[in-house]
């Protein structure tokens, strides 16, 4: 393996820490392009939820069921992209 010149080592160790930087940027914008639990909850409760009975993530959708303040059931689907509700 041929050695580099000091400033070439240099140059290609500031390259690769670039590298793992954006890397490292696009895992933490990733997963912040997602809604958390706690945030599907809120959704829920602002929805008219007041008892949460089940709650899992089912792929992109969070899937929520419980009762109202009435006892009815209800049940809700939740973008985990956007936290829309889904029909």
């Amino acid at each position: 393996m041929p050695v580099l010149p000091p400033s070439r080592r240099l140059l290609a160790a500031l390259a690769f820490n670039a590298l793992v930087a954006l890397a490292a940027h696009g895992e933490e914008t990733l997963a912040s392009a997602t809604i958390s639990e706690r945030q599907a909850r809120d959704i829920a409760w602002s929805a008219g939820l007041v008892h949460v009975e089940v709650i899992i993530r089912a792929g992109d959708r969070w899937e929520i069921a419980g009762r109202t303040a009435e006892d009815d059931e209800m049940s809700l689907d939740i973008d985990i992209r956007n936290g829309r509700i889904l029909d």
